[in-house]
């Protein structure tokens, strides 16, 4: 006997724990607090499971309902996850493509499972109370697995690829959503055993699944790479320009102290004529010889000091206010070419920015270094070249969390925020 209730329940343990796991990759970028997301989560699982309770205790007919409930559930579903968070809708998509795959899973290798025990009977939610303690089961045991997938894997990979690559990303899973539903409508009319049906069924899925992950790893490995590739060529390229500014600096020395004996000469010959008004309007004519100063230096480290001079000279010859305190050491425990990623997109940003905005306009950054870690912070004028939500910045997460931080932007009153935590690793004793 089909019942209401036991299949009301079924579908809240079967979809509720999924809904919870597709907040996972997008917790960083929540617009609510997390008590907040976890129970609308548990909501839309308890908004289903009693819709098509209800539906079954007023309809003979009702699974002719269960189509129309899940698209208008999606919908709301959907909605749910960009309130609460501030997703790129392929990453919602492929995610929930993702899951709706592993929850399938689940729920045919369940049946498969009770289908043994249970030969010859109808294998359903609504009827078959073991079938629902199986599916709880299934879920307790996948459910560790996926979540660190979801936390490790899938967010470095939403960090690390652009949205068209995401999109790219999204096709496997809809082809086998759409094959998997054409199987499944097939193979229901050859008249097979139903535990014969679910492990085939099993069988594609499972297919599904690898194919998904080896197609994110490839993704993955290829946008590191390139990534890689970029950021060696980065700091190669500032390399070059510090050493070939150094070697100018080394000509100018080397000709100005081959022209320092000629100056002194020049300054005793005024001395012993005491002509002091000559002397001055030398060393006036000198002075005005000297090449223009080529700014300040911003920090110690040589190859972040490359890139700010460039950007803050930028902001400087714009009309900005410079106000830039940087501890930023040559040792800094962080890789060169992962400070360059960070400050170098910060820095382009904030100078293109407060450039942008006008007069008045101001940048305002500070850098400090302490035992374990390494905090930054910009604050910049917002003018029309907005940030936004571009790679650079999508970089900078990345490059944080690899280092055991997190970066957070933002932009309110017309002033934008960039704050960066870096866990730094000590250098080794002696070093």
């Amino acid at each position: 006997m089909e019942s209401p209730l036991l299949y009301g329940l079924s579908l809240f343990i079967a979809d509720t724990p999924w809904y919870v796991m597709a907040c996972v990759p997008f917790l960083a970028e929540a617009r609510l607090k997390k008590g907040a997301i976890l129970l609308l989560g548990m909501g839309a699982g308890l908004l289903k499971a009693f819709a098509a309770g209800l539906t079954l205790a007023l309809c003979s007919n009702w699974r002719d309902y269960s189509t129309p409930i899940y698209a208008a559930h999606t919908v709301l579903l959907l909605l749910f996850y960009l309130l609460a968070f501030r997703a790129h809708p392929a990453k919602l998509a492929y995610t929930l493509l993702l899951l709706q795959a592993a929850a399938t899973t689940v729920n045919f290798s369940a049946s498969a499972a009770v289908s043994l025990l249970y030969p010859g009977i109808q294998i359903s939610a609504a009827s078959t109370p073991a079938y629902t303690a199986a599916i709880a089961a299934e879920v307790c045991i996948a459910y560790p697995f996926v979540w660190r997938f979801f936390k490790g894997r899938l967010r470095a990979a939403f960090a690390e690829l652009p949205s068209k690559s995401l999109w790219l990303l999204c096709l496997p899973p809809v082809l086998f959503l759409f094959l998997h539903q054409i199987f499944v409508t097939s193979i229901q009319k050859t008249g097979m055993p139903t535990s014969s049906i679910s492990l085939l069924t099993l069988l594609v899925l499972a297919t599904g699944l690898i194919t998904y992950y080896i197609n994110l790893r490839t993704l993955l490995d290829n946008a590191r790479h390139m990534r890689q590739e970029s950021e060696a060529e980065t700091r190669l390229a500032l390399q070059a320009a510090d050493f070939e500014a150094l070697t100018a600096r080394i000509e100018m020395a080397r000709a100005a102290r081959h022209d320092l004996r000629h100056h002194i000469n020049a300054l005793r010959d005024f001395a012993a004529r005491d002509d002091k008004e000559g002397m001055l309007r030398y060393l006036d004519e000198y002075t005005a010889g000297l090449p223009a100063d080529e700014g300040p230096d911003w920090c110690e480290n040589r190859v972040v000091n490359a890139l700010l001079k460039h950007y803050l000279s930028q902001a400087a010859r714009a009309g900005v206010r410079l106000d830039v305190k940087l501890d930023l050491p040559t040792g800094a425990g962080v890789p060169d070419t992962d400070l360059c990623v960070v400050f170098g997109n910060i820095f382009e940003n904030a100078a293109r920015s407060a450039a942008a905005a006008g007069d008045g306009a101001f940048l305002r950054a500070r850098c400090e270094s302490g035992e374990s870690d390494l905090v930054l912070t910009v604050e910049n004028s917002a003018g029309p070249a907005a940030h936004g939500e571009g790679l650079g910045l999508r970089n900078v997460e990345a490059a944080a969390r690899r280092h055991g931080g997190a970066a957070r932007f933002e932009e309110k009153d017309g002033v934008f925020y960039s704050r960066v935590l870096l866990q730094r690793v000590p250098p080794p004793a002696g070093g």
